[in-house]
């Protein structure tokens, strides 16, 4: 009994000293910007896998829950560690009923750590249809189809995420049309990035204008989101992630389409992209100004100790 009393002690003291050089070796791999940064971003991939697991150990929620405000939750905590600091002004305008269209800026993976900040309350998502075949995106809609066969079920089911193929008009139309017959029945929001791709660069890239053709052909307000430039703590082309972030969202008013057309679209669009630029600019100068104070009190601090 005793040999295996010590045998087990052994065991647990290999273990405990494998998980202290493999600390020590991360603490040493962080104190190099690059390495950093690798580190940051697998750890944010790691995130969204584990929240991939919470969520499929949690489909109940499916019958009775908000699903995406339960992702984003969960999210938020599972990304905490990044200490990206993260102000969103105006929030109580996400707290009306809706439904509305909500467009914001895309910049790159750490959207999903900002937006896990202030994810609205029913609703749902516009995304490329490529993304149907990625896991953690796909296992909402594919748990629905599923579900789908059990006719019991269908009037429980909430807000699913919405595919569009982007290079089929004639399905892209489709798909618009579905998705404003179900969210004005069932009163729910679509959060969509106009841009369709990541924009690592300043500003912003032209809109697509399905969020547009959805926001007018159900008649429903555009509520755009701002989220300041991650430029002063992440920079993927240089492969820096600082240890620290400070992010400001602005939320703006709402913008009606009521009696708009969809020959109206493409001016709406640039309307709106204009007006998310000038946002951009003034909260991302802020945002900086912000980060280089606190960095400038992280170092002073230091030197005090």
């Amino acid at each position: 009994m005793k040999e295996i009393e010590s045998s087990a002690s052994c065991i647990i003291c290999q273990l405990l000293t494998v998980l202290s050089v493999f600390a020590i070796l991360l603490y040493l791999l962080s104190l190099n910007l690059k390495c950093l940064y690798f580190i940051k971003m697998v750890g944010i991939y790691c995130a969204i896998l584990i929240n991939a697991v919470i969520v499929c150990l949690a489909w109940p929620l499916y019958f009775f829950g908000d699903v995406p405000k339960f992702v984003f939750d969960s999210f938020n905590v599972l990304s905490r560690w990044t200490n990206i600091k993260v102000v969103v002004r105006n929030g109580e305008i996400l707290q009306k009923p809706g439904p509305f269209i909500f467009v914001c800026n895309h910049q790159s993976s750490v959207d999903i750590v900002v937006l896990s900040h202030f994810w609205p309350s029913k609703c749902t998502v516009m995304m490329k249809k490529s993304l149907k075949y990625v896991p953690f995106f796909n296992f909402a809609s594919l748990l629905k189809s599923v579900m789908l066969k059990c006719s019991a079920y269908k009037k429980k089911i909430k807000s699913r995420a919405v595919f569009v193929d982007r290079f089929n008009r004639e399905k892209a139309m489709q798909s618009l049309e579905e998705c404003s017959k179900k969210i004005t029945e069932q009163k729910l929001s679509v959060f969509i990035f106009p841009e369709g791709t990541r924009n690592h660069g300043d500003g912003m890239i032209e809109f697509k204008k399905g969020a547009f053709n959805l926001a007018v052909f159900a008649q429903i307000p555009i509520i755009p989101i701002v989220i300041s430039s991650y430029k002063q703590f992440y920079n993927k082309n240089m492969r820096y992630f600082a240890n620290s972030g400070y992010v400001i969202v602005e939320v703006m008013d709402p913008i009606q389409t009521t009696a708009m057309t969809i020959q109206d679209v493409p001016t709406l669009a640039d309307a709106v992209r204009a007006k998310m630029m000038d946002g951009f600019a003034k909260i991302s100068e802020e945002a900086g100004e912000e980060f280089k104070n606190r960095q400038r009190q992280i170092s002073e601090t230091k030197k005090n100790h």
